[in-house]
């Protein structure tokens, strides 16, 4: 059985258009320590997973305004939702009806009368499925040589963060950051040197970034900081920190030891209006190209006029 705290995690939305045998299959979840969600009908579920995560399903077939089977079709069919694992609940005369429910996409079901051990077990089930799906999606987010979480990870945290940041008209900064002369780098200390230079910067961009940040590796030698609740005064602190953190670090071996340094491009949306995220990542991307042309080893922040980029330069 897994511990209180990997369930914790886990949320479970309780489709039961019967009032009190929905409130004691919430009080013998929730005792389980399963975060729990209901719903009477599918058009209600409909609405509560619109607004909550939810891991596992647990829904009757027959109920009013909308069934288990049309509800399973609706889940099925929306990519956002195909994730959630889906317990149906069927009466002991509806042979058909548990076989339909698995053609149309059920991953298990229990027969009334049931016991509440079984439910739990049933219930268990789901949570491991559940929890190895979601190793495997983080497997997929991080980048194997660093550890940081990969491109594809940063892309789908941008797209949120964006969104929340427009919604709630919170600031939010994008720094990209490049190892400057990372060529060189690898000619004279080798791969392995190199290899061991991103591992440790990406040692420091996870070790000193708030919890609320999100460093990533972009590829390459590139990396890129998502910042929510950050305008451009603060982002520019954080990106001279690293700046100097990374300057100041000692990189290789004892035996051969190297320094190095980054160029850093920013911006934020308290300084400039984005109707599209990859516009914020286009001006982050431009300014670390303005950093490089303009010397490396410093920092450079897209204005609105986005012809117009004035140097940061970390203090040496």
């Amino acid at each position: 059985m897994e511990n209180t705290e990997s369930k914790s995690q886990l949320s479970i939305l309780i489709i039961e258009d019967h009032p009190d045998q929905r409130d004691l299959l919430a009080i013998v979840l929730q005792r389980e320590g399963y975060k729990v969600v209901t719903a009477a009908n599918g058009v209600e579920a409909l609405d509560k997973l619109e607004q909550e995560e939810v891991h596992i399903a647990l829904s009757d077939i027959m109920m009013p305004k909308m069934d288990g089977f049309e509800l399973i079709n609706r889940i099925r069919s929306n990519s956002a939702l195909r994730h959630i694992y889906i317990i149906l609940i069927t009466a002991r005369i509806q042979e058909g009806d548990r076989v339909r429910g698995l053609d149309l996409g059920a991953d298990d079901y229990i027969t009334k009368p049931f016991s509440f051990s079984e439910l739990l077990a049933r219930v268990r089930v789901g949570s491991r499925v559940v929890q190895y799906q979601q190793h495997l999606e983080y497997q997929t987010q991080i980048d194997s040589l660093t550890g940081l979480f990969n491109r594809r990870a940063f892309e789908k945290k941008i797209v949120e963060e964006f969104e929340r940041s427009k919604r709630y008209e919170h600031p939010l900064s994008v720094i990209m950051l490049d190892i400057d002369n990372f060529k060189k780098i690898n000619d004279t200390y080798g791969h392995h040197g190199g290899d061991a230079a991103l591992v440790k910067i990406s040692e420091i961009l996870r070790d000193k970034s708030r919890r609320s940040d999100f460093p990533s590796r972009f590829g390459g030698e590139e990396f890129v900081l998502v910042l929510p609740e950050t305008d451009q005064d603060s982002a520019i602190q954080v990106a001279r920190k690293f700046h100097e953190e990374i300057r100041t670090c000692t990189f290789g071996t004892a035996d051969k030891p190297f320094s190095l340094t980054v160029s850093m491009g920013l911006t934020s949306t308290n300084k400039k209006q984005y109707s599209d995220w990859r516009q914020m990542i286009d001006d982050a991307d431009s300014a670390l190209y303005q950093a490089k042309n303009s010397g490396k080893d410093r920092i450079e922040i897209c204005l609105p006029n986005e012809h117009h980029k004035v140097r940061h330069a970390a203090a040496h």
